[in-house]
């Protein structure tokens, strides 16, 4: 069943693209058990295997990294639309071991992979005033449902940016994309080259020496982080979704970076766009606005679009939450436990206040913390278990029976995110 539900969603994504002929998906061989066989292992049929091109290489010419290769490595028979890598040899060969990276056993239990693409999709492509594409709901989305998987198609070394030149470092991504089964499903990110013919290996000629491929992947990826590599990661429909300050989405990574989930942080409604952050939650207005320029746009979002003194008061209370953090590990450190404590709860209502619910897990763990310190087990179980369920609740926790078991003391000690507070309770300096 879950081989069946994985040709379903290859399926689905390949069809999103439904104007490229060269390439799509076909359900008979995606439903074949022995897809991928011997893929991995060179032979007479598949002579670069795991590879399903001859790699292609530039060699940097600069002092710093003289003599580094890096090269176009292309798969195939990784999700519906193939995978190309930009990496150092090296890098390239560790990051084989992802190339089998199942999106559905990272995100979602049996029952939720059923449901979710046996059910009818619940989002689609649409044209967006003002923003050209975007994502909408079909149906009624619930808080915290994983609505939506995707794999990467393009995955680029950060470091081949200053290792190469300009010219090489398009001519990569031209390569890459060409190499694809599908490229025009990329090269459609780009209004300039929306509506044009969909060719095979030859498409995007007429976009000169690679500019729009570099263009799509400066504007659409995420960073991510592949065989220990920072990467920048091009997802074809997870792309696809426009940010918001306050959005109604996130996104999760799998351990391989290879793949991408996309979880509801509120209900939402039919017909209403999914939005996410580029991002980190909690920064004020003039800030914001500042970082959202490397994406070319301005931001109108409802946050951004406060009435001056609704507008000013939020970030009033962002600067206190960022403030907060600092403050309580300063009386932590200087034992005030009590004045820690009320600091921390201050903190927790000016989150819930905002609305950026996933910053409570580090006040949660906190005070969970703090009260364990003072010696009061029973408030101090009542916040890891806020803090536990919060985690799992955002998915990162694992699916399934994995993510039920937990202990307070193993929860705070392995919890990340939590930056010094968390460093105090490792090394345990409150603890005498």
């Amino acid at each position: 069943m879950r081989a069946l539900i994985l040709a379903v969603a290859a399926l689905q994504l390949a069809l999103q693209h439904a104007s490229a002929t060269v390439g799509v998906l076909d359900i008979d061989n995606l439903l074949q058990p022995d897809l991928q066989q011997n893929l991995h292992t060179p032979s007479e049929d598949h002579p670069h295997a795991p590879w399903s091109h001859k790699p292609y290489c530039v060699t940097s010419t600069y002092l710093p990294t003289l003599g580094q290769k890096y090269c176009v490595y292309t798969s195939n028979t990784t999700g519906p639309h193939g995978l190309s890598l930009i990496f150092p040899p090296k890098s390239a060969h560790l990051a084989s071991e992802y190339l089998d990276d199942n999106p559905l056993d990272n995100f979602l239990a049996q029952k939720d992979a059923e449901r979710l693409y046996l059910g009818g999709q619940p989002w689609k492509i649409v044209d967006i005033p003002g923003k050209a594409k975007g994502v909408v709901a079909t149906r009624r989305i619930k808080m915290y449902e994983t609505f939506m998987v995707d794999q990467a198609a393009v995955v680029v070394d950060m470091g081949a940016e200053k290792a190469l030149t300009e010219a090489e470092n398009k001519k990569l991504m031209k390569r890459a994309v060409n190499q694809l089964l599908v490229p025009a499903m990329i090269r459609d990110m780009s209004s300039a080259h929306a509506g044009k013919s969909h060719g095979g290996e030859n498409n995007g000629d007429d976009e000169e020496g690679g500019s729009l491929e570099e263009a799509i992947m400066k504007t659409n990826a995420y960073g991510s982080t592949v065989a220990e590599v920072s990467s920048r990661a091009l997802y074809p429909l997870i792309s696809r979704i426009n940010h918001a300050c306050n959005p109604n989405s996130f996104v999760l990574f799998s351990r391989a970076g290879v793949s991408m989930a996309i979880k509801a942080y509120r209900d939402i409604e039919a017909g209403e766009e999914i939005t996410v952050s580029y991002l980190l939650l909690g920064i004020p207005f003039q800030k914001r606005q500042s970082l959202i320029k490397r994406w070319g746009f301005k931001c109108t979002c409802s946050l951004c679009s406060l009435p001056t003194d609704e507008r000013q008061a939020s970030d009033l209370r962002r600067t206190m939450i960022a403030q907060a953090e600092e403050k309580i590990m300063e009386l932590a450190k200087a034992y005030k436990l009590d004045e820690a404590i009320v600091l921390a709860e201050e903190s927790v209502e000016l989150i819930k206040e905002e609305g950026v619910w996933s910053m409570l897990t580090d006040e949660y763990a906190m005070l969970a913390m703090l009260w364990l310190e003072k010696g009061d087990g029973e408030k101090a179980e009542a916040y890891g278990e806020k803090t536990h369920r919060l985690l799992s609740d955002l998915g990162f926790l694992g699916i399934g029976e994995e993510r039920e078991a937990w202990k307070l003391e193993t929860l705070l000690k392995n919890i990340g995110g939590l930056g010094g507070m968390g460093q105090l309770w490792k090394k345990g300096p409150l603890r005498g």
